[in-house]
């Protein structure tokens, strides 16, 4: 396999785990092109080129991942086009909606319990839901902080090298 064939397989790859996650696979496409580029920055026509996708395609997945906290945009002095960043702080962002949204789900069991209180099947589940995603909210909220604790030991250690 050639390494332009290694690095398409690689965005193929990461695109059905964005599939997986439930967006399109372009999203990963566009993504995983500029996670892995050389270049400070790309325009929507640039990734158009390198991918092979049309302009809404990669306009719609530009505007996902702006969303997501996955890309930043910046601007580039005199020129008139917006270009695309992988976010340095892309994982750290998703990590933490998907903290957040585990708290919204604690929060919707909560209400499911009250409204349902009188419907047993629909309690149990509900019960089930609001113990699993509370220990899930609890424990992620723990591992998110030794990962940052981690990573800031990590840090001072290459600083002191």
């Amino acid at each position: 396999m050639t390494p332009d064939d290694a690095r398409m397989r690689f965005r193929e790859d990461v695109s059905l785990v964005f599939e997986a996650l439930g967006f399109g696979p372009m999203v990963g496409r566009t993504w995983a092109a500029l996670f892995v580029s050389d270049e400070p920055h790309l325009s929507a026509q640039d990734l158009q080129e390198q991918i092979g996708a049309s302009a809404g395609s990669i306009s719609n997945s530009l505007s996902t991942l702006t969303r997501m906290g996955m890309i930043d945009r910046v601007w580039v002095p005199g020129d008139r086009r917006s270009y695309y960043v992988a976010s340095p702080q892309a994982f750290d962002r998703l990590l933490v909606r998907r903290a957040e949204a585990l708290t919204q789900l604690v929060a919707v069991a909560e209400r499911g319990l009250d409204v349902f209180a009188d419907v047993p099947q629909a309690r149990e589940r509900l019960q089930h839901m609001h113990d699993l995603y509370t220990w899930f909210d609890r424990e992620y909220d723990v591992l998110l902080e030794r990962w940052h604790a981690e990573r800031r030991e990590a840090e001072e250690r290459r600083k002191k090298t």
